[in-house]
């Protein structure tokens, strides 16, 4: 099956000129949600860009280079030397893939679930990275979880608990290994 790329980086809105960074330095794809019900790509760059949770200023971008709606079509949204704000600490080595998605105890659509593993998948092997780069927000130390008192506490359930990141990566590992790849096409 063929997903096709959508590259919307020139439309969305903008506050200020974002950071670069180098991309020999990226090794890890982070798969968040918008946390948010019925947000498309759009509503989140609005919000990104403007007064939000990360920055009283907004953003200088959207917080993330890829975003999957719920019908599992894909955009991109910025270029990977973007230095995006969306995992604090991690932000100079991680791409960013977003799904619109609530992130409530039902799980995402099949459709939209299949399609970030798909881009997931097209991106570490772009990258020569293999699936255990690819990690919930949940998942990162100091953003997604911090020590105190010598644990490791809970932060962030992005991209939703529902989502069983083993199984998750499990999906990507198949997808690069498909007949033909994982089949995302730049549109």
């Amino acid at each position: 099956m063929i997903r096709w790329l959508h590259d919307i980086s020139s439309v969305l809105p903008t506050n200020g000129e974002p950071e670069r960074r180098k991309l020999a330095g990226i090794d890890t794809v982070v798969l968040h949600c918008t946390a948010m019900p019925d947000w498309n790509v759009w509503e989140t760059a609005r919000y990104h860009t403007g007064p939000n949770h990360i920055s009283p200023d907004g953003c200088p971008t959207i917080a993330y280079a890829y975003f999957v709606e719920p019908d599992g079509i894909l955009y991109r949204c910025l270029p990977h030397e973007t230095r995006a704000w969306h995992v604090g600490p991690w932000n100079d080595r991680a791409i960013g893939v977003c799904m619109g998605y609530e992130a409530t105890e039902i799980p995402p659509p099949d459709e939209q679930l299949e399609a970030a593993a798909d881009l997931c998948a097209q991106l570490v092997l772009d990258m020569g990275l293999d699936e255990r780069r690819v990690l919930g927000h949940r998942e990162l130390e100091g953003t997604g979880s911090v020590a105190s008192e010598g644990h490791m506490v809970q932060r962030k359930e992005c991209p939703g608990m529902s989502i069983e990141m083993d199984r998750f990566r499990r999906m990507v590992a198949d997808a690069m290994v498909r007949p033909g790849g994982p089949g995302v096409r730049e549109a």
